[in-house]
Formats: C-alpha cells, structure tokens, sequence
C-alpha cells in the first residue's frame, strides 16, 4: 500500500485562510500542512496551533512554505532590492525567476537574494515550532522548481547545516488523468501547461537532490504530487473518480502520493497592501477554496474505505 499524505497549504496566508485549515485539522482530516512565514498573521496563527496541537488527535508534519509571491521580505530590504519593492513587498512574478534562471548576467546575483530571503522565512520558522524536526520544504506557487530556486533552497540547507527530511517535488501523474475521458473538459488549460512544465522540472530536481544530499539529511522519499492539474477546485466528484487511479499509480511506482489541497479562503476584508499579487488574490478569494474545504471534510467518508484497498 503506498503512503497517502493529505495535504494544505497555506497555514498564516491570512486569518481567514487559517481559521479554515484549522477547523481541517480539529476534524482530523489532514497529514500534513505548509506555513506561510512571512505574512502578518504570522505570529498569532503559529502560536495558535502551538497552543493547540496538543487537543489533536494527530501530530501533523509542518512545511516551510517558501513565499517570494507576496507579503514582506524577511530578510533586509537592502540584501534582497531585486525581489520586493522600496517598501519590502514583494513584486515579482512566476515568469521573473523563470527568466532569471536562464540569465547569465542575473542569475548569480538573484540566486544570492533567494538565499538570503530563504534562510530568514526559515529561521522564522524555527524560532517557533524548533528545529528537533527535520525541516520539511515545499513553496507557494511551486517556486522552488525553478532552478535557480532550488539551488538556493540547497545551498542554504548545507550551509545553515539544517537537517531536513522532504522537499517537495512537484511531478504530478497524466495517466489517470488521460484515462478518464469524462473529465478532460474539466481541466483549464493553463493547468495542463503548469503540469508539464514542473514535471520537466522536476525530473532534473529528483537527480539534483539526490546526488547533492548532505551526509546529516534524511532521504526525500519519491513521491507523486496530485493537485497541480486541478489546482483552484479540488472538488469530491472528481477526486473519487481519480482517487483509485492516483493511488495505484503511486503503489506501482513505490511512491508516496501527497493530495495536495487549497482548503482556506481568504477574506475580502484581508486584502491589505501585503497581498500585492493581485492574480493570486483572485485565487484566494475564489470559490474554490471553499469548495477545496469542502472535499477535505468530506475525504474520511467518500475515500477512507479505497485508501485501505491500495
């Protein structure tokens, strides 16, 4: 039976965003969560599922959710000037790393900025839930794929010697996609480009990170990451039609699947001058993330019963 790891992220995004993962958490739906660092709401949201943790029923593996998308920098303003804006909100793009990866004039002096943002998003992390763990990894909008970002992300780990356990990789399978006919009118487009694309990326990712892995740092476990190519509406009819076909693609190739989910929405009211990304606050409003909170309530009744099956 392969390992089955549901997933949100997001955690500290906003109030709103996190009152609803919360309520995931408290009804035992979730494995595991990535946090968000560098938003305002930080400090309350991490505290809170300190001052929590112990009613669960279940201990939850934390991320660090790298953000380069929006919020403030975490690092000093001066140490990061292409990144955010003159007042330390981020104003880049997707498109911007994805360019600078392939700049030879830029990408030496961007991969330096990344590493200084990397290091204080993580270390922020640390001063509340501790570094006893292993640090895990993934990053908002996938940014981390990117080469330049991974390489960042490694450099930090072997440098600030952190002992860590799992980066997420983002390769997502096609087939049970492909297979079922009935859905592929249900797909954006846009998706499919962002499905092949980090599956591109992360075939060089899975050989980077395992020829570079620290003698101190836990294997990355290969893993499947289901939720790229219905990223904005993880919904139940479709995630029953593909749970069985996801499953077993990931017990055939011996991998572990992370269902990855958007279960908190933000609230009009949250969208202060930090949210300056302006896309992605469609998505943060949107109502899939409410529909996304709805299939992750509904997971144990709909799928417990074909979990065991694999």
């Amino acid at each position: 039976m392969s390992k089955i790891d549901i997933h949100a992220d997001d955690y500290c995004l906003s109030p709103h965003t996190s009152e609803d993962i919360l309520n995931c958490i408290r009804a035992g739906k979730l494995d595991s969560i990535s946090v968000v660092t560098n938003m305002s709401c930080y400090e309350q949201y991490a505290q809170k599922y300190l001052d929590e943790k112990d009613s669960w029923h279940q201990l939850l593996k934390l991320s660090v959710h790298l953000n380069f998308m929006e919020g403030h920098c975490l690092a000093r303003v001066e140490d990061v000037p292409d990144l955010v804006d003159k007042n330390g909100y981020f104003n880049i793009s997707w498109g911007n790393l994805f360019l600078w990866n392939y700049s030879p004039r830029k990408y030496v002096r961007i991969k330096k900025q990344l590493k200084s943002e990397i290091k204080a998003q993580v270390e922020r992390f640390i001063d509340f839930f501790g570094d006893k763990q292993a640090i895990r990894f993934d990053s908002h909008q996938h940014t981390h794929m990117i080469p330049i970002c991974y390489w960042a992300l490694l450099e930090v780990i072997v440098e600030q010697h952190y002992k860590t356990e799992y980066i997420r990789i983002t390769k997502e399978p096609i087939i049970p996609y492909l297979i079922n006919i009935s859905l592929w009118k249900t797909y954006k487009p846009v998706n499919w480009i962002k499905n092949l694309l980090l599956n591109f990326y992360a075939l060089g990712m899975e050989k980077t990170i395992e020829e570079n892995k620290p003698s101190w740092q836990e294997d990355n476990m290969p893993m499947y990451l289901w939720g790229v190519l219905m990223s904005g509406k993880m919904d139940v009819k479709r995630v029953t039609k593909l749970w069985s076909d996801m499953s077993q693609k990931a017990q055939t190739k011996g991998r572990k699947l992370e269902v990855l989910f958007h279960p908190g929405a933000a609230a009009a009211d949250e969208m202060g001058e930090e949210f300056c990304n302006q896309e992605a606050n469609k998505f943060y409003l949107s109502e899939g993330r409410n529909i996304e909170y709805e299939c992750v309530m509904e997971l144990e009744i709909r799928l417990q019963r074909k979990l065991y099956e694999h």
